[in-house]
């Protein structure tokens, strides 16, 4: 049986506490990736994704919305609904984006062991309700495992 190890992606992206929702939302952007670890003294303290950028930019700029999901670009859409002066807006998200992810990022974090077999793995996704897993082994941050890399494995 494949453990976490056999398919965990070991070049993790991650961020300082300290970086700023415009550079976690144009790395996040950039890799073409949704989430990451949050890292402070070599130990995963958060995990901050574009949802989470997202519901930020949508209470910081005072943003409605009948959806149900932190989508970017139904976040988009609603910001052209508003109505706001164009330079006014362009402050507001200005001032937004220098935040630090430390504000915004989720500080609940569920990781897994390498040797934890996927059937763990994704049974602490589904029941979790997240997206990624971090790999912690003796403390330290070793991969990350995504929904994607599990099916990826069940399909091999």
């Amino acid at each position: 049986m494949k453990k976490v190890r056999d398919i965990m992606n070991p070049k993790v992206f991650c961020f300082s506490p300290d970086d700023t929702v415009f550079k976690v939302a144009k790395v996040l952007s950039e890799k073409n990736i949704s989430g990451a670890p949050v890292v402070e003294s070599e130990k995963v303290i958060g995990m901050v994704s574009m949802s989470d950028i997202v519901r930020f930019m949508r209470t910081k700029l005072k943003i409605g919305s009948s959806h149900d999901l932190p989508s970017l670009s139904l976040l988009v859409l609603d910001i052209f609904k508003t109505g706001k002066d164009y330079m006014d807006l362009k402050e507001e998200i200005q001032e937004a984006s220098n935040i630090k992810i430390r504000n915004i990022m989720s500080k609940k974090v569920v990781s897994i062991n390498p040797e934890a077999s996927i059937f763990d793995a994704a049974n602490l996704i589904e029941n979790s309700d997240v997206n990624r897993l971090p790999v912690i082994e003796s403390g330290k941050l070793v991969g990350i495992v995504a929904r994607a890399d599990i099916i990826r494995a069940l399909l091999d």
